[in-house]
């Protein structure tokens, strides 16, 4: 049997280079040189006869093949998954590349082009570690200098990591502890911003904000109208002038509940114009809402606070539309703060089932246009939701407002995604939520082992064996839960 060859050769060779080595190959090869003998007692390679020196040959006693590199990488593809290289804290290990550190910093994925934008949709179902991961980046990545900012806790859970970490905590709606927010009082003024740009953007932000509270107090949570929209223009821009740019939602529920209405833009208003936008309103000022958004604010956002929480458990028991007028109002009164780009801070900003809020046109607006402009102002979003159907309830079918919902959903381009139901999981699949592959893949997760996905691909994480004593007993939902029942019942 004639001798065969394992050879070694230059990706760049020339079609004449290669021609010649081919003929040297068939040469070596007709030679009968080396009898089997020696060939057997001496394994060590050899020196081939003709060919450059830099050129070895094994002989074997095997069928003759010849590939690339690459050809031969092929036959054994996908032994490991690709991952990233160190881009923040590690906040578990990869699983499909052999157990490697997972690292996760938005920004630093941002920056880097690995990801198309910093904001983040962490999903799953209950009690498999959603508010635990959370906790953990937001804990990890304040050593980094990244801040977080928590609009609404409604379940008071994330109050012992904001003060361990030296943060801030603002108990909403407890009584006896009269912590107030002014939803339109005027952000600061960035560096490059003329007079006339501040005035024209805080404005905007002031009708903005009215419009979401107006839309979740009227019957029906519905949208504000046209001609509504318009009234709280009028009545903002009077209490604008009184006050001396001092704007409060009390003044303005004052004089949409005023004759001055009737009178108003030469008569173009009537009274009954503005019954539901009065009605609803008042229910921050005298209802029981009363006392905590209707006068100037009392609490201020510290800038060097690595977490601010607003707390706003006590106003969970008071319903759904409660909290949903709270978080609108938190919201907006954070965003005055945080948006000066030129301030270079960065904030997770934090919604805990955020959907809650986002109920209305003018709020769902809102929130699309805090997502497109994240990136410039340095703001990572971070939407927390159950599953995907917790959109569903935004709107009837086929409404402006579920449509908004969904594009809000394809805002998110980064997700961390936990056990789900498999119908969930059909139907994400079939929206082009997830692939197949990825939808198998979280079916298998157990608790405390989540999907990443970003734009440079998916990734199993599971983020138990990073975890210390310390986070585990500090981020313990369960053991918060339990502590605030207790003081509750006392």
């Amino acid at each position: 049997m004639s001798k065969q060859l394992i050879t070694l050769e230059q990706a760049n060779l020339t079609r004449k280079e290669r021609k010649q080595l081919q003929s040297a190959y068939r040469d070596l090869l007709d030679s009968q040189q080396t009898e089997s003998e020696e060939v057997e007692s001496d394994p060590l390679p050899m020196l081939a006869p003709g060919l450059p020196s830099d050129f070895w040959t094994f002989p074997l006693r095997r069928p003759p093949h010849r590939a690339t590199g690459y050809k031969l990488a092929a036959a054994n593809p996908f032994s490991a998954a690709w991952v990233h290289e160190a881009a923040g804290p590690i906040v578990g290990l990869e699983m499909l590349s052999g157990g490697g550190a997972f690292t996760f910093d938005l920004w630093e994925l941002y920056r880097r082009g690995l990801v198309t934008s910093p904001n983040l949709l962490v999903q799953g179902s209950l009690r498999q570690g959603k508010s635990f991961i959370i906790k953990r980046l937001i804990t990890l990545l304040a050593m980094l200098g990244r801040f977080a900012i928590n609009v609404s806790d409604s379940k008071g859970e994330h109050a012992p990591v904001a003060e361990a970490l030296g943060g801030d905590v603002f108990k909403m709606g407890v009584f006896g502890n009269l912590v107030r927010m002014n939803p339109l009082e005027a952000g600061e003024q960035w560096a490059d911003e003329t007079d006339a740009a501040h005035a024209l953007r805080v404005r905007a932000a002031r009708v903005s904000v009215l419009a979401q509270m107006a839309g979740l107090l009227n019957p029906g949570e519905r949208s504000v109208t046209s001609r509504e929209a318009s009234i709280l223009e009028w009545a903002l821009e009077e209490v604008v002038t009184e006050s001396g740019n001092n704007p409060t939602v009390r003044a303005v529920w004052e004089k949409l509940s005023s004759r001055e209405i009737e009178s108003a833009r030469d008569g173009y208003f009537k009274r009954e114009d503005a019954a539901d936008l009065a009605d609803g309103l008042r229910r921050l000022v005298h209802g029981d809402l009363g006392g905590m958004f209707d006068q100037e604010s009392s609490v201020r956002l510290r800038a060097t606070s690595p977490y601010t929480v607003i707390d706003t458990f006590a106003i969970s028991q008071r319903g759904q539309g409660a909290l949903a007028v709270t978080q609108a109002v938190t919201n907006a009164w954070v965003q005055n703060t945080i948006a000066n780009k030129a301030s270079g801070r960065q904030y997770f900003l934090i919604r805990e089932e955020g959907w809650r809020d986002m109920k209305t046109v003018q709020s769902l607006e809102a929130h699309q246009e805090q997502l497109k402009l994240s990136g410039e102002y340095g703001i990572a979003m971070v939407l927390i939701v159950h599953e995907d159907g917790d959109f569903d309830s935004v709107g009837p079918e086929g409404s402006k407002e579920r449509e908004l919902a969904k594009s809000l959903l394809r805002g998110y381009a980064n997700r961390i995604c936990f056990f789900q139901p498999a119908q969930t999981l059909l139907n994400a699949v079939a929206t082009g939520t997830f692939t197949g592959a990825e939808a198998d893949a979280i079916a298998r997760l157990n608790r405390g082992q989540f999907l990443v996905k970003l734009r440079s691909g998916s990734y199993v994480v599971d983020g138990t064996p990073t975890t210390t004593d310390w986070e585990r007993s500090l981020f313990d939902t369960d053991k918060q839960m339990r502590n605030r029942e207790l003081e509750s019942a006392a």
